[in-house]
């Protein structure tokens, strides 16, 4: 008994050790948190390719606009419109990030600077150049002197916002900084209300809490030391949800531990004998979670976007956490505290055995005497809503998940009602040719792609042509918003039929690029179909081996799979149809579609695996029907209980700024609820109890 405690204090001990050693050298992962290169793209895709064509005969080009807006119902006077151009031009244009570019409107005759006003005459705007290359906290930083060394000089009523691609990003990184905090409180907050309510004992309440914020710690700092050297990107989003899912999961596996080993308690004397057979019961389910999760994240390594690749070594590390964490530190706290702690909820030693009645002796009762009652209907209602994602459209528009309120938004909006919103983005067409344009005739290409339903119109400004007279732009509007799949349809038309259009002019040493907001979307587009397509078969493949691993079977991971993946399905189905009702959303951001599908797959399996795990188990002791009944029973409340909080603290994300995040916490919830109450529950039973002696097949079954 003594070696036993011995080992438990040898497990803190570690874990405080490693907390505090990270935490006096190591730096905090939000310390690196950067924006993605190349828009996430590969460097080799067209876009990016284009946009180094036009830097490299455009060098003048360079930069990352900002645009000034200002707006005032009543209508602007000239005035006022001249006063904003001399704080514009007052500005430090000399600054510790670079030069800016601004401007000179005031020298503009009133009819000249006209051309930046509105037709109804509300709403001017100017465009500012930043330094190429600025990204994350150093973009936000100047975005946010500009804006405060503008605002002061302006006097009046008129409406001042900032937009365009540098107040895009910036009011980006400001969201998710202002909202961490919020985030981790509220994930606390949110465990430890339920864990009182569900449990009503403070200690038990507190071990998941303590376990998780001694895994975060680590986790943090081991993030922050590894991007500090370069190994990888850490995104603000990323550890947003990493947050999330390292608390919901520590305390998942809290509960599972707790669960068996309030069992043993019973049955042992000595608290250290009750966690050694608590966890000889809890120790497989438990590593095969963890080594799901692990194996899930780390599919995110065969993309190609890097905000997808960028997740995989945060959640990766976290999830190793989270599963060495469960095995370790998490029984020996239990085990260390003591019985009389956990009062009232622990039982004394050789207690009554005979449990009180719950639903869950109903439940396993229902499902395994009339399984084809359960079986047909849940079925069909998760198959409709799983038919529903044919009608799914995704949306590629940043500033669709910003608040209404947010300056980028309220100036892209006033942009976009005074003008055209094409010219908002505009993207470029580069010619270029070794051999130069004498004699050549672009004008017949132009006048081709001005004619296509997609464009507004293809203009130039002053010579076309680059210094050395190897290229020419022009300027490029799209009919609609630059980021609807419209305008994306579009730059991919041109591109393939570019090498046609050049050869019937006989222009055959030529090439031509698109650059752009649209162009660039475009790309993402293609590339996230692809990510998508991989990792899904990847994760799929990988989770199925594993459950096979688990189970010792070939048919058990096929019909576990099967429900996981017609519940991820029937899930975001649904979630659309309710968007739709209850917020009039008709397109969800391009991403939410695979982060649902790995995170609602990676923990969806885990009831899967606790299920089975003790089905297993009672097939030792009981024929198979009573085995999967006795199954039910005992994990029902664990699971549902489980369930709940992950559920919970998913839905945390609605207190997050980004509009995307708080979809993506809506179905992930919603989600975690269909499993933890219909698929495991009802449907995975009804499963096992109908294919009888096939269930665990190669397995002999009793």
């Amino acid at each position: 008994m003594v070696r036993g405690k011995r080992i438990y204090w040898i497990y803190i001990g570690i874990w405080l050790a490693f907390t505090v050693i990270l935490s006096s050298f190591a730096p905090t992962a939000n310390e690196f948190v950067e924006a993605n290169k190349n828009a996430g793209l590969p460097a080799d895709a067209e876009s990016i390719v284009a946009d180094l064509q036009l830097e490299k005969h455009f060098p003048q080009d360079g930069g990352i606009p900002l645009f000034s807006v200002l707006h005032k119902d009543e209508g602007l006077t000239d005035e006022e419109i001249l006063e904003f151009a001399h704080a514009l031009e007052a500005m430090e244009t000399e600054t510790s990030f670079g030069e800016i570019i601004v401007p000179s409107l005031s020298v503009l005759e009133p009819e000249q600077r006209a051309a930046f006003l509105s037709e109804n005459g509300k709403t001017f705007f100017s465009s500012i150049t930043l330094p190429e290359g600025l990204e994350g906290n150093d973009l936000h930083d100047l975005v946010s002197l500009i804006k405060d060394d503008v605002a002061g000089n302006v006097e009046g009523d008129a409406e001042l916002s900032w937009t365009g691609p540098a107040a895009i990003a910036a009011d980006a990184v400001e969201l998710f900084s202002r909202a961490d905090v919020v985030l981790l409180l509220s994930t606390v907050g949110i465990i430890l209300v339920l864990l009182l309510v569900i449990y009503r004992s403070p200690l038990l309440t507190l071990i998941p809490l303590v376990a998780a914020a001694i895994v975060y710690a680590v986790v943090d700092r081991i993030i922050g030391l590894l991007a500090s050297i370069g190994l990888f990107t850490v995104e603000s989003q990323a550890l947003s949800i990493m947050t999330i899912l390292l608390f919901a999961v520590v305390t998942d596996y809290s509960l599972l531990i707790f669960s068996r080993y309030r069992e043993e308690l019973k049955r042992h004397e000595s608290v250290h004998e009750a966690m050694r057979e608590t966890m000889r019961h809890v120790k497989e389910p438990i590593f095969f979670s963890g080594s799901t999760i692990v194996l899930g994240v780390a599919t995110l390594f065969f993309a190609l976007y890097e905000p997808y690749r960028n997740f995989a070594p945060v959640f990766v590390i976290a999830a190793a956490a989270m599963l060495i964490g469960g095995l370790t530190l998490l029984p020996a706290l239990f085990a260390v505290i003591g019985r009389k702690a956990f009062w009232p909820v622990i039982p004394k030693y050789g207690e009554d055995t005979k449990e009180k009645k719950t639903i869950w002796d109903k439940v396993a009762s229902g499902v395994t005497k009339r399984p084809v009652l359960f079986m047909i209907p849940i079925t069909l209602l998760l198959l409709l809503g799983a038919w529903n994602v044919t009608n799914m459209k995704e949306s590629y528009d940043l500033i669709d998940s910003f608040p209404e309120d947010l300056s980028s938004r309220i100036g892209y909006e006033r942009l976009s009602d005074s003008f055209s919103p094409g010219s908002l983005a505009p993207g470029t067409l580069l010619f270029v040719s070794e051999e130069g344009f004498e004699g050549t005739d672009l004008q017949t290409i132009i006048d081709k792609i001005n004619d296509k339903p997609g464009i507004e119109n293809v203009t130039t400004f002053g010579n076309p042509l680059s210094e050395d007279g190897k290229s020419a732009k022009f300027s490029i509007i799209f009919t609609g918003n630059p980021y609807d799949v419209k305008a994306f349809d579009t730059v991919l038309e041109i591109r393939e039929e570019s090498e046609a259009m050049l050869k019937e002019v006989g222009l055959t040493n030529m090439e031509l690029f698109i650059t752009g907001e649209s162009a660039i979307h475009a790309d993402i587009r293609d590339v996230n179909k692809r990510d998508t397509t991989v990792v899904i078969i990847l994760m799929t493949a990988l989770i199925t081996i594993m459950l096979g691993l688990q189970t010792r079977s070939i048919i058990a991971p096929i019909y576990m799979m099967g429900t996981i993946l017609l519940s991820y399905a029937a899930t975001l189905g649904l979630s659309l149809i309710l968007f739709d009702i209850f917020l009039g959303i008709e397109a969800i951001n391009y991403r939410i579609p695979l982060y649902s599908f790995v995170f609602l797959i990676a923990l969806g399996v885990d009831y899967s695996i606790m299920l089975i795990a003790r089905i297993r188990e009672e097939m030792k002791a009981m024929p198979f029907e009573d085995a999967v009944r006795r199954g039910v029973e005992r994990t029902g409340g664990v699971i549902s209980s489980a369930g709940l909080i992950l559920a919970a603290t998913f839905l945390v994300l609605a207190t997050m700024p980004i509009y995307e995040l708080k979809l993506f916490g809506f179905i992930m919830a919603l989600g975690i609820l269909i499993d933890t109450f219909i698929v495991r529950p009802l449907l995975i039973p009804t499963i096992l109890v109908k294919l009888g002696k096939w269930s665990f097949w190669p397995r002999k079954i009793k």
